[in-house]
């Protein structure tokens, strides 16, 4: 009968040593018991069951210290593995600023860190599992909060300072006033809801860019009939060779006024359109007062005491002062002669050119003195 036992626990403990063979081989609580193991066999083929038995129970003892070695190698495995995820997350939590946008969050979480990394430290891996896996937990929430609108907030800004100081309001109210309640919103929302701070900001922007759209359009078309106009006067007068440097300032300006303004470049544009109707205007001063324009054309008038003809009306200063060349004014006007078998008779209304002799610069008509 004691055989027979003996038979079988040695069956029982054999099996089971077996399970752990592959994992614990290098355990020396494993060698231990497998060297009992062998001395088990030996004493039980030699017929010496009792030694036998006591050399299978020893055998157990090892093979479960073994065992227990290996869970606990497990466990701190396990634990281990988990530890090195969590200073992952925390790197994660770094890289993200967790530490400035979730203080609170960030504190306790190294608290209960350090917790878990004790517990890990005294062996007590349950424990430390337990403390990573929730860290792991709470880690799954964190996410990088939206930052700051700053960029939105400065383009905000730059509009609103522009439209205050070129006073553009008035060309769209009711945008400007919008723009200016989206602003508010959300300048006062940053740091609070970055990201609905970041929309009504950029609300604030399409608005303000309307009233400035708006008010360049506006502008441009008035400065474009502002421009067309006083170079019109400038070459009435001849201003191009009357007065080429300040006709010449004003085409360069005007140019570069284009230029900037097809670069979105307002300020620049504006200040050079108005230089250039300045020098417009300018030319068309110092061509009037360099006393060589003459004028183009002369309109015949109803004179009582001085009747206008051919002869008189070259005898103007204006014209050539010189009664003798009224021939070239008649030839260059005889189209107009109402009798053309009275080529000295001519009425009042007629417009005639006077043309030009060599150096003389004429442009536009005579304008009699107001009396």
């Amino acid at each position: 009968m004691k055989k027979i036992t003996v038979i079988v626990a040695l069956a029982l403990f054999f099996a089971c040593a077996g399970l752990y063979a592959q994992d614990l081989r290098n355990n020396p609580e494993y060698q231990k018991g497998m060297e009992a193991k062998a001395l088990a066999q030996r004493a039980f083929d030699e017929g010496d069951y009792v030694k036998s038995a006591e050399y299978s129970a020893s055998a157990q003892e090892y093979f479960q210290k073994a065992k227990d070695y290996a869970d606990l190698m497990a466990l701190r495995f396990a634990a281990h593995n988990l530890r090195n995820r969590v200073k992952d997350r925390f790197r994660y939590a770094d890289s993200i600023n967790a530490q400035k946008d979730y203080p609170d969050e960030y504190a306790a979480a190294l608290a209960d860190f350090q917790k878990a990394n004790d517990a890990f430290d005294a062996e007590d891996y349950p424990t430390s599992i337990a403390g990573y896996r929730a860290l792991l937990d709470m880690a799954r929430e964190l996410a990088p909060r939206t930052p700051e609108p700053t960029a939105e907030l400065a383009k905000a800004e730059s509009l609103r300072n522009d439209i205050a100081k070129y006073g553009l309001a008035n060309f769209r109210p009711a945008d400007a006033r919008r723009g200016d309640e989206a602003y508010n919103t959300g300048k006062g929302l940053i740091g609070r809801n970055n990201r609905q701070a970041r929309s009504s900001l950029n609300e604030a922007i399409k608005f303000y860019q309307a009233v400035i759209d708006d008010a360049i359009a506006t502008l441009t078309a008035k400065r474009t009939a502002e421009l067309v106009e006083a170079k019109k006067r400038a070459d009435e007068v001849n201003a191009k060779i009357l007065a080429p440097d300040s006709y010449n300032k004003a085409q360069q300006k005007e140019r570069s006024a284009e230029s900037n303004l097809a670069g979105k470049k307002w300020y620049e544009a504006w200040t050079d359109s108005e230089d250039a109707l300045a020098a417009y205007r300018m030319s068309y001063d110092t061509a009037l007062a360099s006393g060589k324009l003459k004028p183009e054309f002369y309109t015949v008038r109803l004179i009582p005491e001085r009747r206008d003809c051919f002869w008189y009306i070259a005898e103007y200063d204006f014209v050539y002062g010189d009664p003798h060349k009224w021939r070239i004014l008649r030839e260059a006007n005889k189209h107009l002669i109402p009798d053309p078998k009275n080529p000295s008779l001519i009425e009042p209304g007629l417009r005639f050119r006077i043309p030009s002799l060599e150096g003389e610069i004429r442009s536009g008509d005579y304008q009699p003195p107001k009396r």
